[in-house]
């Protein structure tokens, strides 16, 4: 059975966040969350994620 893929861990994110910014139209905070609710169950991780996430994509705009 195939599963759904979930993120678990806070290197799992760190990595998903690079991977999803990499590409220009994923690069916004509305993204970030979608994919956060959709991905994470652990709301400290999901908090985490979105957190990174809004620092990665600021330093991309500096």
């Amino acid at each position: 059975m195939i599963q759904r893929f979930k993120i678990e861990s806070e290197t799992e994110a760190d990595f998903f966040l690079k991977d999803l910014l990499a590409r220009d139209e994923y690069r916004s905070m509305s993204e970030i969350r979608v994919r956060a609710h959709k991905l994470i169950s652990d709301e400290t991780l999901r908090m985490h994620f979105i957190n990174k996430g809004k620092q990665m994509l600021e330093a991309l705009t500096e």
